[in-house]
């Protein structure tokens, strides 16, 4: 059972929880070949912020004086088209390319003695600092100014810890390596150098800049440092401008809070270390997780499509409530489209690939681009209304947020019933199990100002909700029976100022709740 209390305001996070659950599920990133279908999907949710990478370096080139001039960045303006179309901002990520003209060539190994031998198979740069920050400005300008997103942010890399971060010089050093950290934190400094430079150019313009965009996990456990207690330590003691601090988590690096044994530490344990870090050393700095999904990998195996079924629908609403729990500021959730893969010798054919942390299906494999059951989840979020109320938890695997709106006389439950043990490769093991569940509504009559209540349920399970259930079975998908699904409708009377609600919820299932006068 579990009780809620109309009339109760409850809160874990000293403000609006709902808004900031409603927050937490309102970004996601831009891939792959999305449309006006998927562009409405995520207005439809309320997405506030589209995550834009693989947009750097723009064209363009240096001027005679220094400055970079910009010329037509054709991926990123389709970046920026979706942000209007949606009404969303940009939070583009930089620094992950490097303009020709910043890059080390073959003849500059030449020239330096001690790189003797070493021909760059890769990026390396920038040569020069200087033109590499007036590029930095350059880019604040064009999206900032020219294309008129003032409140657009930008993260510097993206898991340089894993090997994702540019480097002045060859070879490359390891994963996690100390040498791999100073080359990203000379690469952070500049762009923060610069970003602070343009703000005092440009009076009342905000660079919002934040990295280090970590896999995170990885330095918990290997490495010669932890990169995200490093960062946040050189960052406050150069006094450098870092308005969040980006990290990334996926369900099957660990567990979300010590349920079970792990590689690496629970989600809650590496959070609450790094807001130690962040308390010491940059205190208010807001920490966001900019990239996030039930699983890393993506490709069609078993261990990967969690991230497009039912399974990946149920750890993001027990994902979001753990963000929302611990003080998480911000979310992006890894990408809004799946990628699309050719059929092995057979020109002009492709294949969905379901494993991407994504919302829908591409649509240049179906047609349309149908929600997947994640989605779902955030169209749940989106349809809570009013406040936050106190409920309690139901036993075992069973959770739950409701809200109450006054005016409307109506209570909305987000319920999840999640027991998954993730792991990091393999496919989950199920520990939930299904259960019976009463929603107790107390005060009823007084809330509602009714005898009665209504009740509609929707919920997303197990072929319920789940357009990969649809495609493993061989049936073709469509707009209805991939839309979150309504099952039950009904009418309970209140009685001794109360009404019970009852219905079973599966494992590994989530549902919405909606109670009305009746």
């Amino acid at each position: 059972m579990i009780v809620i209390k109309p009339s109760v305001a409850w809160n874990v996070t000293g403000k609006d929880d709902l808004a900031q659950l409603q927050h937490l599920a309102s970004g996601t990133g831009w891939e792959f070949e999305p449309n006006a279908d998927t562009a409405a999907g995520l207005k439809a949710v309320g997405m506030k912020t589209i995550r834009c990478i693989n947009v750097d370096p723009l064209p363009g080139q240096f001027a005679a004086d220094g400055s970079f001039l910009v010329g037509q960045p054709d991926r990123l303006l389709a970046h920026l088209k979706t942000c209007r179309d949606v009404g969303a901002k940009p939070h583009i990520i930089m620094a992950t390319g490097l303009h020709p003209d910043l890059r080390l060539t073959v003849e500059d190994v030449k020239q330096q003695p001690g790189l003797m031998g070493l021909i760059p198979s890769g990026t390396f740069g920038p040569k020069d600092w200087s033109k590499f920050q007036r590029y930095c400005q350059a880019y604040f300008e064009y999206v900032l100014v020219t294309q008129q997103f003032p409140d657009a942010e930008f993260e510097v890399g993206n898991e340089p810890d894993i090997g994702g971060t540019i480097c002045p010089t060859p070879p490359k050093p390891a994963n996690g390596s100390r040498a791999l950290y100073e080359a990203y934190f000379s690469l952070y400094r500049n762009v923060a150098l610069a970003a602070a430079e343009f703000e005092q150019s440009h009076p009342g313009l905000k660079v919002r800049l934040g990295g280090p965009a970590l896999a995170w996990a990885f330095t918990f456990k290997y490495g010669d440092l932890n990169w995200a207690e490093r960062f946040l330590r050189d960052c406050g003691a150069e006094k450098l401008k870092l308005d969040f601090v980006g990290l990334h988590f996926y369900g099957n690096i660990s567990s979300l809070d010590g349920e079970y044994p792990a590689n690496y530490p629970s989600f809650q344990e590496m959070l609450k270390s790094t807001m130690g870090w962040r308390d010491q050393y940059c205190p208010g700095v807001p920490i966001w997780i900019t990239e996030w999904g039930a699983s890393y990998h993506t490709s069609n195996e078993p261990q990967s499509v969690i991230n497009g079924n039912y399974v990946g629908a149920v750890w993001a609403a027990a994902f979001l409530n753990s963000m929302l729990q611990s003080g998480v500021d911000a979310a992006l959730y890894l990408v809004s489209t799946d990628l699309r893969q050719p059929v092995k010798d057979e020109p002009g054919k492709f294949v969905n690939v379901w494993g991407w942390p994504s919302l829908f299906v591409n649509p240049s494999v179906f047609g349309k681009a149908y929600p997947k059951a994640p989605y779902h989840v955030f169209e749940m979020v989106s349809r809570l209304e009013g406040n936050r109320v106190e409920a309690t938890r139901g036993e075992r695997t069973v959770n739950c947020i409701a809200s109450a709106d006054r005016e409307k006389k109506r209570v909305t439950v987000l319920v999840w019933n999640y027991g998954l043990r993730v792991p990091e490769s393999g496919t989950p093991v199920e520990n939930a199990q299904r259960e019976a569940l009463v929603l107790r509504v107390k005060d009823a009559a007084a809330f509602f100002g009714s005898r009665s209540v209504h009740m509609r349920r929707w919920m997303v399970a197990d072929g319920v909700g789940d357009a990969h259930a649809r495609f493993v079975k061989g049936q073709p998908l469509d707009a209805q029976r991939t839309a979150l699904q309504e099952l039950d409708t009904g009418t309970f009377a209140i009685t001794d100022e109360q009404v019970d609600v009852g219905f079973a919820v599966p494992p590994s299932s989530v549902s919405l709740v909606e109670l009305g006068a009746e």
